[in-house]
């Protein structure tokens, strides 16, 4: 706690215990005197008293804020104090005297007191809390307050019988809460004195009527200071009417009827912190026509309605609130317009004005009653009548105060809305808001999570509009489109620019449109220009949780489907960027921020085992898995077996953390996988098609003491046969007992999820599964994955492919494979839909005849896959695929126009990494809805970065971050981020750093978005320094070959002279020798790029991985040997 706010605290103890003083002792005077004097006389004492109490407020009010603006607030609060202590001692005296002239005196000077006091303890609220925390401030210093007068009135009749009527001792209570008060006011901390030495006059109007002519130099401030003044009025009206409305009306005595102000002053406090709690951070306006609204509403109520205690009590309190709704905003605005050497001044000239307008009360009610002989209530159905014309008066003058309070209210009931980064939004002045698109409510959801008034720049077509162009204008909304003749645009950017040197909050959606696809867009540089050289700073915006809303277009179109409410959104704002930020900069803040709130939201997601037996539970009878073994199995079953088989697994793998799992894509592959993790067990698939020394490198790195296969894939491989930690499925299953089978099947179809001991002890951050790395620049190492990493990927997988049950993906990848696992085990179980196995990804004609059985829709697969499936697949076999993903090595386009040629759809690149569980960028299909086309796929590029997912292009040696188009070190960050590499921290702390996983790739994000990948840092070679990428010279090599497996490959091996040379490695299928170099030569590579002619090797084949990729080093090697003859 900071020793403001702490010091606001003690403001409050010592206001609380000046108000609740004040009550006190006037009361027990008017108690004192009226025994003295007889019952008769009590009206005459009423009146005396209160006239005593107002005079000194009208007559030193102006010397009081004078004060208050020459010395430390602070030191004129204690003063008071101190003051109240040596009036309540002269009181005690006059009271045990029972002097009637003494007691009046008194009370004038605890008047005069209070009257010092009071500039002083409003002015004082703005150096103890910072401006933000105004409303908030006043909101609880009023309630404090109305409490005050509540103890104050229920303790003054009470104090008298508990001592006998001795009003002397009784008025021992009073000097010991001015003791405590004037205590409490020694906690408040110093504040400096303002030193205005401005002159006053002994006369009360001139000085009144000079600091009117101040605030009317600001027309707000003016209008605060009169509706402070009228507040005043209406409340002294409503205090004294009640009286004589409750003896008339109600048939209660004089004491009874007077009670009811308490009911009031209740609900004063009540609404004064509802508007202090309402307003948040900043001062809220639009509460005060829902205020004086609620004051005429109860006006008119007590003039009409029947005279019944409990629903009077009820319209009391609805005036009550209504009031507080309307002062705490007033009094903060007062405090935070006015300049700090003029606050006490015009602080006291409202409240000198309040006091004018208790007069002026009274003089009225004396008027309407006395002289017009209106009864109570038909004095309340006059002031009804001024209240309604107060009322039409503040919906017209805060017409877009309302409005925008409204939209705080509907959003706060429709939304849960959770709100990050608000302290990076100024609480005055200027600021840019520049925002992601996400849907239709965007506006509204900000307007209701921000208290400050922001104006939004809008399409012109929108702002145009039948019916809601009015509602456009009242909210400030500045119109612009792209279609704007140049005087137009001009205007749009000159008058945003205009409000945000006002002071206003500017947004800007610089997406131009509402995303179709769930990415994030290019950001239009539209904004650069109303912005740069302001001074203003630029706040990027991102708004979280929006796409699957009712109002997005996540399910094609909007109004899909039924709202759920309240639904959970997030608002993250960012750091202030300077305004020379350009488009590309604040896109990548955005970016950045939404991997940031992506990994937030995975914090509390669940294991892998725990979301499927959701999903396999609300799809029970659904199909979930097959294979061409002739294994089908639907979500019941598989949740069943997938149950029995680990308990059986479980016993036979007592206490070993990580089991091998040696299975092609099948039914029994995908089973051992979720029975594995089902158990809390770390299931480890392990690559088949490894070397030998790579595969037993991974058994000895995870400590496997036993590996799960089958007989019938063990027989084509012969390495693994003898192998003594092996345990085949076929033996495993006979052996579970039926009982078990049974158990499972009970488990999986009744037990509540929260009784599953095994994932109930799991959480989302512990170790899903280990993969290793293909080996291809060395020794394989064990990726860690969590199931949160795997779900964070799902999860931005699900925002970009739209997937329902009936959709079916044809799985051939190895679960080894990092796109394996996670496309085609995870992705569908717990998205819901199903999957077809084959165990060989190669075998064309088999997998083009599983697509067609199963009426496939999505295809993931490598280049090198697709190939295969091109040369033995007919069209129709295809024919109900809707979406093609390639990933693990480069998609060449004549191989991709290939495939688009003779099945009728593009195969789409994507793009990872194992350690990024593996997606990063996809690249989908183009969307068109509502008449906007958003492009999904480049050509050249390898997509998008998934929602969640950032990307940042770096200088590889100085660290120093790219613009957008230029070339350099990719980064990545997100939820999906590996764990790190199993057992050695040290690779690990090399490949993440601040949670940025360095892929080794180079490349570029374009403006649009879209990353590019031009080469493997560690296949680029450094040449007379200059960095040289054989990508690049592999590209031009490969031209003209559509359709061709990788035929070239280009290294590097050392060079005495230059550090390092380039090799080219070519196959057959590549051409002649004199073609290639013919091909190069005629090119537009710079010489330093081009081998020499004594580098070009002629092989049989080229070194390839498992998983189709080149074999780096195998290459190297092989470049190695050839060069040394």
């Amino acid at each position: 706690m900071n020793q403001c706010s702490h010091g606001f605290r003690w403001l409050n103890i010592t206001q609380f215990l000046g108000a609740l003083n004040d009550n006190l002792f006037k009361l027990l005077l008017v108690f004192l005197i009226i025994d003295l004097q007889g019952v008769e006389a009590a009206g005459r004492v009423a009146a005396i008293a209160g006239l005593v109490f107002v005079l000194p407020f009208l007559l030193f009010s102006a010397a009081a804020g004078r004060l208050v603006d020459r010395f430390s607030k602070t030191r004129l609060i204690r003063y008071t104090k101190l003051l109240e202590l040596a009036v309540m001692l002269l009181g005690v005296a006059a009271f045990a005297a029972a002097s009637v002239p003494g007691l009046y005196g008194c009370l004038l000077l605890m008047a005069l007191q209070s009257t010092l006091f009071s500039p002083a303890k409003y002015g004082i609220v703005p150096e103890l809390v910072d401006q933000e925390q105004l409303s908030s401030a006043n909101g609880s210093l009023e309630a404090l307050t109305y409490l005050a007068i509540i103890g104050g009135t229920a303790l003054a009749p009470l104090l008298p019988t508990l001592t006998g009527n001795r009003y002397g001792l009784a008025a021992l209570v009073c000097v010991l809460a001015a003791v405590a008060g004037l205590l409490a006011s020694y906690r408040i901390p110093p504040t400096p004195a303002t030193g205005t030495r401005r002159q006053g006059s002994l006369l009360v109007i001139p000085d009144l009527v000079k600091a009117l002519r101040f605030a009317r130099e600001d027309g707000f401030l003016l209008l605060a200071v009169l509706g402070s003044a009228w507040f005043m009025l209406l409340g002294a009206f409503f205090q004294l009417n009640l009286i004589p409305y409750g003896i008339e009306t109600l048939g209660l005595n004089q004491q009874q009827s007077g009670a009811l102000f308490l009911v009031a002053a209740l609900g004063i406090g009540l609404g004064s912190l509802t508007a202090g709690r309402l307003s948040g951070r900043n001062i809220e306006f639009g509460i005060v026509p829902l205020g004086t609204l609620g004051l005429t509403i109860a006006t008119w109520l007590l003039a009409l309605t029947p005279g019944r205690l409990p629903l009077v009590i009820l319209i009391v309190l609805l005036l009550g609130v209504s009031s507080g709704l309307i002062i705490v905003p007033l009094n903060a605005f007062i405090q935070q317009r006015t300049p700090p050497e003029r606050r006490g001044e015009i602080l006291a000239a409202a409240g000198m004005l309040g006091w004018f307008g208790v007069l002026l009360a009274s003089l009225l009610l004396l008027g309407l009653g006395e002289i017009l002989g209106l009864s109570s209530r038909e004095c309340f159905a006059a002031l009804g009548l001024v209240s309604i014309g107060l009322t039409l008066w503040a919906f017209r003058t805060l017409p877009d105060f309302f409005l925008r309070f409204i939209t705080l209210l509907v959003m706060r009931f429709a939304y849960r809305i959770r709100v990050a980064g608000r302290d990076h939004v100024p609480a005055s002045g200027g600021a840019l808001l520049v925002a992601n698109h996400v849907s239709w409510i965007d506006a509204l959801l900000l307007v209701a999570c921000e208290q400050r008034r922001i104006r939004f720049l809008m399409e012109r077509g929108i702002y145009n509009r039948p019916g809601i162009r009015q509602l456009f204008r009242l909210m400030g909304v500045i119109p612009i489109s792209s279609r704007d003749r140049r005087k137009d645009l001009v205007a749009s950017l000159r008058e945003a620019r205009q409000a945000l040197d006002d002071g206003y909050l500017v947004c800007i959606f610089a997406e131009g449109q509402i995303t179709r696809n769930a990415s994030l867009g290019e950001f239009k540089s539209g904004f650069e220009s109303i912005v740069k050289g302001s001074g203003h700073p630029v706040i990027p915006v991102y708004l979280g949780g929006l796409w699957g809303s009712i109002f997005s277009y996540s399910r094609g179109r909007l109004l899909a489907g039924l709202p759920r409410i309240p639904y959970p959104v997030d608002i993250l704002f960012g750091a202030p960027l300077p305004d020379s930020s350009d488009a590309g900069q604040v896109r990548q803040a955005v970016m950045e921020m939404s991997s940031d709130w992506h990994r937030d939201r995975q914090q509390q997601s669940p294991s892998l085992g725990r979301q499927f037996a959701l999903v396999a539970r609300r799809n029970w009878r659904a199909p979930a898995i097959s294979d061409t073994a002739g294994k089908r199995l639907r979500y019941g079953q598989t949740l069943t077996a997938a149950l029995a088989l680990g308990r059986q697994l479980e016993q036979e793998c007592w206490g070993e953390r990580m089991v091998g799992v040696l299975l092609p894509p099948s039914v029994g592959g995908a089973l051992v996988n979720l029975a594995l993790t089902l158990v809390g067990k770390i299931p480890v698939n392990l690559n088949y098609t490894a070397s030998a020394e790579a595969f037993d490198s991974a058994c000895r790195q995870c400590g496997l003491r036993t590996i799960i296969s089958a007989e019938a894939f063990l027989e084509r491989f012969e390495q693994f046969q003898d192998r003594t930690d092996i345990k085949r499925l076929e033996e495993l299953l006979p052996a579970i007992p039926t009982g078990r089978k049974l158990a499972a099947w009970l488990q999986a179809r009744l037990l509540p999820l929260c009784l599953w001991t095994r994932l109930g002890t799991l959480d989302g951050g512990e170790t899903a599964t280990v993969l290793f790395s293909s080996g291809s620049t060395g020794e394989p190492k064990g990726i860690m994955l969590s199931h949160r990493n795997i779900q964070a990927n799902i999860a931005s997988l699900q925002m970009l492919i739209r997937t329902d049950s009936s959709d079916n993906v044809c799985a051939a990848l190895p679960f080894f494979h990092s796109l394996g696992l996670t496309g085609t085990l995870w992705l569908p179980l717990i998205s819901g839909f199903s999957a077809s196995y084959h165990p060989n990804p190669l075998d064309g004609a088999r997998i083009a005849e599983l697509v067609r059985e199963n009426r496939s829709t999505l295809l993931l697969a490598t280049p090198t896959f697709l190939l295969a499936y091109l040369r033995r697949a007919k069209k129709e076999d295809f024919a109900s695929l809707r979406l093609v993903i390639a990933g693990a090595e480069k998609l060449k386009p004549a191989l991709a126009d290939k495939f688009e040629e003779k099945f009728g759809i593009r195969p789409l690149e994507g793009y990872g990494a194992t350690e990024l569980a593996p997606v990063a960028a996809i690249s989908v299909p183009d969307v068109e809805i509502d008449g906007v086309r958003q492009q999904g796929a480049q050509a050249g590029a390898v997509g998008k970065p998934l929602p969640g997912i950032a990307v940042r292009v770096i200088d590889p040696e100085s660290g120093e971050q790219k613009p957008a188009g230029d070339e350099g070190l990719i980064l990545i960050k997100g939820a999906n981020v590996m764990q790190g590499y199993l057992n050695r921290p040290d690779k690990t702390a090399e490949a993440v750093r601040d949670g940025w996983y360095n892929t080794g790739d180079i490349g570029f994000l374009d403006k649009k978005g879209f990353l590019h990948i031009t080469d493997r840092l560690a296949r680029f070679s450094k040449i007379g320094g200059e960095m040289v990428p054989h990508i690049a010279i592999e590209e031009v090599l490969q031209q003209g070959r559509a359709g061709a497996t990788q035929a070239i490959a280009v290294t590097a091996i050392p060079d005495e002279r230059r550090g390092e040379r380039l090799v080219v490695l070519y196959t057959g299928e590549a051409g002649e020798l004199d073609e290639l170099q013919e091909r190069l030569a005629d090119s537009d590579l710079p010489n330093l790029w081009r081998p020499g002619r004594d580098a070009w090797f002629r092989v049989t084949e080229l070194p390839l991985l498992g998983t189709g990729k080149l074999d780096l080093g195998g290459i190297r090697r092989l470049a190695l040997a050839a060069a040394a003859g």
